[in-house]
């Protein structure tokens, strides 16, 4: 063998003792992450309460983004805080969701980085803006924005477009005509597809709500 073969052989077996361990790292990553990931869920199932569980819910998915920076992990991790945001509003004490407003934002943006064509992330995300300054709405319209951003990956989620409709006429009077434009579009769209979808959707409307006078007359303005 001459000396530029035995440097090509030698060359060939570094890359792949490189691939080898490179694979070996990913997997072991990969492991610790879901590791610490469905440590989290079992948790989670068996939590007391939100408030005293928090800090070690949150520091099980952190290890575990740490470990495997997956979207999935990401997505959760948003979820977790948020959850967390919400219960301080719930407890009278809307300034102390700021923090965990910012840091839900946080981690949402990077499910939405690696993970751009799911629906989920955009969907939570929007509820971070609608909670910012609460009870004022403040940043509304971009939480609606990131709600039609979740409808354009997901445009026939019924589960989702209900959802979404439901803040449309929550928010009716903070809408522009263009946005009402488009509400109404999304709901022939969905009739077209799903049958009887705005009977549904109004049996969900009353569930929460109650009184259907209102969506009534907003309905009405839309033609229906």
């Amino acid at each position: 063998m001459t000396e530029k073969a035995e440097r090509s052989s030698r060359g060939k077996k570094i890359f792949l003792i490189f691939v080898c361990l490179a694979g070996l790292t990913v997997s072991i990553c990969s492991y610790l992450g879901y590791y610490y990931f469905n440590l989290y869920q079992s948790e989670r199932r068996t939590m007391r309460s939100l408030e005293r569980d928090f800090e070690q819910l949150q520091a099980r998915l952190q290890k575990a983004v740490n470990w495997y920076p997956s979207p999935e992990f990401y997505l959760e991790l948003g979820r977790l805080r948020l959850l967390r945001a919400m219960a301080e509003i719930e407890f009278g004490q809307p300034e102390e969701s700021d923090l965990y407003l910012s840091q839900a934002s946080e981690v949402l943006k990077q499910a939405i980085y690696l993970r751009p064509v799911d629906y989920s992330a955009f969907w939570e995300l929007s509820k971070v803006y609608f909670l910012m300054n609460y009870p004022l709405p403040v940043y509304a319209d971009k939480g609606r924005q990131l709600c039609w951003e979740a409808i354009k990956r997901a445009p026939h989620d019924e589960f989702l477009i209900s959802n979404a409709l439901i803040v449309f006429f929550e928010q009716w009077l903070l809408l522009s005509e263009e946005e009402k434009t488009n509400v109404k579009q999304k709901i022939k769209d969905m009739e077209m597809a799903n049958p009887s979808f705005l009977e549904r959707f109004k049996r969900k409307w009353r569930a929460g709500h109650g009184d259907e006078t209102e969506l009534a007359s907003y309905l009405g303005e839309l033609g229906f």
